[in-house]
């Protein structure tokens, strides 16, 4: 269009010049002609900026991530003339249309109309506009263009998808083959007996074996804790621009719905607890804590739509404090009993540290997935029972789990 420009521009410059040195009739036909494209383009554009209609339509507002959708789009022509150059601009960066390709002109015949039925597919969670979001209008020379923004764009709310994982990484794994001795949970009596040490339970003495040798003898308690996996959720939200945030917390639910999953098709009970701040905390509410924790609770496969659907509507809020948020799991009983306990986490901190150190204490394995464009793990603490993976929004979960 530019280079049209110019060269018409340069048209009118060698008119005017010729009109001025030679005169006549031909050299003043010849430049009005020029002069008069001007203004007729304009006029083409705002006849078809008037009669042009637009008409699209998704199937349904609630969809989720990379699940296509039957998906149309009516142009339709209401006017003599024919309708050429008309381009489509589409909502591109969190959606995308199949089968539609940036940059194609359509041209319309007079009282013409074409539908085109296609899929639509939206990347990330979240509620966000889809499909046309305007037209460019071009003239037939391509010299000036006019842009028609469509009225009515389609929005859409859109949950994250559940990835399903074969297997964890078995680096990234810490519950396979994961026993220890556990204090609080005496469930399982092993065989092995040992000398009496003061301090030991009454419970744990071995009466008949103690009587048989004359000497004090205490069962060993080893319990494979089946108490179910924890995972926290950092809610804060990293920036105000929608195009930073919401790819970061797509995945953020991603890996949380991900590894819910993988646990359900164990039979594993997962429990997710993240901080929701806001609102009267003193009013007690289902799944409400006072300290600002709520936890979705997923204890198998069968729970899984309903835990989907409550993950879906977790609210990121850029006012909630993330680091003094993690610093409350450090003493949630689900996270002290857990077998193994997941942390996905878009920030780090003095706090993150601090309550690493107070889960490595009481013998809870950890695992951390930082979210970030550039996650650098660095400042995070390292620890024998411990893994650190970080994550970038666009990663692939099947790789990097």
């Amino acid at each position: 269009m530019r280079k049209n420009r110019i060269i018409y521009y340069l048209l009118c410059a060698a008119a005017l010049a010729f009109a001025s040195f030679y005169g006549g009739p031909v050299s003043y036909t010849i430049l009005f002609g020029l002069v008069l494209v001007m203004p007729v383009s304009f006029a083409y554009l705002l006849t078809v900026y008037s009669f042009f209609k637009i008409y699209q339509s998704a199937s349904g507002k609630h969809i989720t991530a990379y699940d296509p959708v039957p998906y149309y789009f009516i142009l339709q022509n209401e006017y003599l003339l024919n309708f050429c150059h008309i381009r489509p601009n589409m909502y591109s960066t969190f959606s995308y249309i199949e089968n539609m390709y940036e940059g194609r002109d359509y041209e319309l015949l007079p009282h013409e109309n074409a539908r085109y039925d296609t899929k639509l597919i939206c990347r990330y969670r979240g509620e966000y506009k889809v499909g046309i979001k305007s037209i460019t209008i071009t003239d037939y020379l391509k010299l000036f263009s006019l842009t028609y923004h469509v009225p009515e764009p389609i929005s859409v709310v859109v949950a994250p998808r559940i990835i399903a994982l074969k297997s964890l990484r078995t680096d990234n794994d810490p519950t396979r083959n994961s026993y220890k001795e556990n204090t609080k949970i005496r469930q399982f009596p092993d065989a092995i007996v040992r000398d009496y040490i003061p301090g030991d339970p009454i419970k744990s003495i071995h009466h008949k074996l103690s009587a048989k040798t004359g000497e004090l003898k205490s069962r060993l308690y080893y319990g494979e804790e089946r108490q179910g996996i924890a995972i926290y959720l950092d809610t804060h939200r990293i920036s105000d621009d929608e195009y930073i945030y919401i790819p970061v917390e797509n995945k953020c639910l991603e890996i949380v719905l991900a590894i819910a999953n993988y646990y359900s098709m164990q039979s594993t009970a997962s429990t997710l607890k993240y901080y929701r701040s806001g609102g009267d905390l003193s009013v007690r509410k289902p799944n409400h804590r006072p300290d600002g924790l709520f936890q979705v609770k997923c204890s198998s496969r069968h729970d899984m739509e309903g835990f989907h659907a409550q993950v879906s509507e977790v609210p990121f809020r850029s006012d909630t404090d993330g680091q003094n948020a993690i610093s409350l799991i450090a003493t949630d009983r689900d996270f002290g009993t857990c077998l193994v306990a997941f942390l996905v986490i878009t920030g780090t901190g003095k706090e993150l540290n601090e309550t690493l150190n107070e889960l490595s204490k009481s013998g809870t394995s950890c695992v951390i997935y930082y979210v970030s464009y550039e996650p650098d793990v660095s400042g995070i603490i390292s620890l024998q029972n411990q893994i650190i993976v970080p994550v970038h929004p666009e990663d692939d979960l099947t790789r990097v789990m």
